[in-house]
């Protein structure tokens, strides 16, 4: 005869198993954070689609309601899988139903959700760039807007980009991008919100109004371009806590330090200044220590030529009174601070010659 020691042993053992099973069952059952579920799903478990099928105008689930009446793709957080490429395409908006808003968060939410997000705009046509509405003297002119939000240049509307845990820029982009273009999230989540404040001049064109994207969730490790490899990082400074892109960096003759925009290697971001300082402590006992800069790689150095516009810049090199106000810039200062010496000032081309301190 067993004692009730050996008898309860084998019943805790099975009620062990079958609360691991039970466990189990409910998480394969449960669509991913990535994915919705379909409101028609059966006893068996849910009918999960990507998010992205959510409101595209085609039935994804057997009952329709990825698809509901008055539906929209806007005023949505996403999230997605490595190794996926998912698209949006917001409809035109109704032109006698202004101002028209519209925001999409993009959620990195790490593991096999991804460390940072890529957006691909396909296609990108939102008001127009008026080139002589911007006035360039006045500091921080893109956080100037207009009592109804309109915003100088881009005066029928515009897409802004903000990053969670970053200052917000108020820099904007307006206009029709002539190709596809890049941008890589510094944080786990990023917002684009396309805003429209007027009906453009000519509601005739082909396209008056386009936002087409493809996006990505790619993790730290596989972002070497940017981070380099897993092994062997790249070195890209400490960030100065506080700001959007402020960075320090010392000793650079241990490892070659790599000095790269907001958002590399997509496009950087709008109205905002950053101050990379460059240091070198230790000198050798009668030596001096010369700092030098420079990228002869022509595809690693494109300077924008206008303030708010998609376009890509000229390769002809542009410096000093070819930089005007607007031109993007860069301005090298032999020192620490920004009233040290100039010793040069950058705004175009796609390569940058050698700038060596004194």
């Amino acid at each position: 005869m067993l004692s009730p020691r050996h008898r309860d042993g084998p019943g805790q053992l099975w009620l062990l198993v079958l609360l691991f099973l039970l466990a189990t069952l409910s998480v394969c059952l449960t669509c991913r954070v990535s994915e919705f579920s379909c409101k028609g799903s059966g006893s068996i478990g849910s009918i999960c689609v990507p998010l992205d099928k959510y409101c595209d105008g085609r039935s994804d689930c057997a009952d329709g309601s990825d698809e509901p009446k008055h539906c929209s793709v806007c005023n949505r957080t996403y999230y997605g899988d490595i190794g996926r490429t998912y698209a949006i395409k917001v409809p035109t908006p109704q032109w006698n139903k202004l101002p028209f808003l519209c925001h999409l968060t993009f959620t990195a939410s790490g593991h096999d959700q991804g460390d940072i997000v890529q957006i691909i705009f396909d296609g990108f046509t939102v008001g127009r760039f008026d080139e002589g509405m911007v006035d360039t003297d006045v500091d921080g002119y893109e956080t100037n807007l207009s009592p109804t939000g309109e915003l100088p240049g881009c005066p029928e509307g515009f897409m802004q980009l903000s990053e969670l845990g970053r200052p917000f820029t108020g820099g904007s982009w307006c206009g029709k991008a002539t190709g596809p273009q890049l941008y890589f999230s510094e944080t786990s989540t990023v917002t684009a919100s396309v805003k429209v404040f007027h009906p453009p001049r000519n509601l005739r064109d082909e396209k008056p109004f386009e936002f087409s994207i493809r996006y990505k969730f790619i993790s730290q490790s596989d972002a070497v371009v940017r981070y380099g490899l897993p092994d062997k990082p790249l070195e890209l400074g400490r960030v100065t806590p506080g700001t959007y892109c402020t960075r320090q960096f010392d000793e650079c003759y241990r490892n070659k330090c790599r000095l790269q925009s907001p958002n590399y290697p997509g496009m950087y971001p709008r109205n905002v200044t950053c101050y990379w300082t460059i240091r070198q402590k230790e000198v050798p006992t009668s030596k001096h220590a010369m700092i030098a800069v420079s990228q002869e790689n022509q595809h690693k150095a494109l300077v924008k030529r206008s303030i708010a516009s998609f376009n890509k810049t000229s390769r002809s090199i542009r410096a000093w009174s070819d930089c005007t106000g607007e031109r993007d810039h860069l301005i090298f200062y032999d020192g620490s601070s920004t009233n040290d010496p100039v010793l040069a000032k950058y705004c175009g081309g796609d390569w940058l010659p050698r700038v060596v301190s004194r």
